[in-house]
């Protein structure tokens, strides 16, 4: 091959550039390359960033045409190459212009080269159909074929904790996520922190994905002062500010910071607050604090000097609210999915 490359290249350099492309992947072939090794190579042949997606392994890698990995972005922008026999997994190149002579050999013969080798059969274990029953990115026949091979139909139940013991059938892990997927609409247990969604059909079980983690984001500890199993459907309007704040811009909304600052030397502010927020008399919020009435009004005499605005008012009470919304969202533990 490579001596008919060399003879080439003085009479005909673009089929000299086309076995070039194939001897390179069929050198990577037969050192058993790793799939972030194909990858990198279709950057650098390509001359444009390149990506791999593969939904049964939660695993998505991106490189520039250095050969420098990037940041996993979006790929729904991008014409998808599949996998040949791998449900959920496909290549792109991201070219601005028009298509370089040679991508589509390149993305075809490092498409063939994955399928290799990773082998002929592809995963069709229980957490792998998961992991592409929910996958965003995942066409709709590998989404329709994995769900069928789930058994899944009608409303399915998603819930989404960092550490989970739930007994189901139907689990997998997106980076620190644990996800499990219940048929129908059962009653989840309690004693976890969980984000809980509904699909209406299982088609939609990554919209369900999503919003069961935008209620994780504000699920209190287990026996905490608020809920530690938030369900998306009882957010309600209050979904809509979850979802538009990162736990970076909510920490600087001045509200938020003034919590913060007396945390600092008053650990019980956020019970406090959450228990008058969360009960209609301020006896039963003295219960639930298993403290004095007299007590927690000392308590919320302090706290309305200090917030500059009185919890027990209508106006102070709704502000309140949000302020403890946004507090939950600053201080959630959340963490950007990682590749496998």
């Amino acid at each position: 091959m490579r001596d008919l490359i060399g003879k080439l290249e003085v009479v005909d350099d673009d089929t000299a550039s086309a076995l070039r492309v194939i001897d390179h992947f069929d050198h990577l072939l037969e050192e058993r390359a790793s799939k972030a090794a194909v990858v990198r190579a279709v950057a650098v042949m390509a001359g444009c960033p390149a990506g791999l997606h593969d939904a049964a392994h939660a695993l998505t890698r991106r490189f520039a045409p250095s050969g420098r990995a990037l940041p996993i972005a979006p790929t729904d922008t991008w014409r998808h190459e599949p996998i040949p026999g791998h449900p959920g997994s496909w290549l792109w190149l991201e070219r601005t212009g028009p298509d370089g002579p040679l991508d589509a050999l390149i993305v075809e013969r490092a498409a063939r080269a994955l399928q290799a080798l990773a082998g002929d059969t592809a995963d069709r274990s229980t957490m792998g159909m998961v992991r592409i029953a929910c996958d965003l990115n995942a066409s709709d026949d590998d989404r329709r074929d994995a769900v069928m091979r789930l058994g899944l139909l009608g409303p399915v139940t998603v819930v989404v904790s960092r550490s989970m013991d739930l007994q189901a059938s139907l689990r997998t892990a997106f980076g620190s996520d644990r996800v499990a997927l219940l048929p129908g609409t059962p009653t989840v247990p309690e004693g976890i922190r969980a984000g809980v969604s509904v699909a209406p059909e299982p088609l939609e079980l990554p919209t369900a994905l999503e919003q069961a983690r935008v209620a994780l984001r504000v699920a209190d500890e287990v026996d905490g002062s608020a809920p530690s199993l938030v369900t998306y459907e009882g957010l309600g309007a209050l979904a809509c500010v979850v979802e538009r704040f990162t736990p970076e811009e909510a920490a600087m909304v001045e509200d938020v910071r003034r919590i913060d600052n007396l945390l600092a030397g008053h650990p019980w502010v956020i019970q406090t607050l959450q228990a008058v927020l969360d009960q209609t008399s301020l006896r039963q919020s003295a219960t639930m604090l298993h403290l004095h009435h007299s007590t927690l009004q000392e308590r919320l005499t302090w706290l309305s000097a200090e917030l500059g605005y009185s919890p027990l008012k209508a106006r102070g009470r709704t502000r309140a609210g949000v302020a403890v919304l946004l507090w939950r969202i600053a201080h959630c533990r959340e963490e950007p999915p990682q590749p496998q």
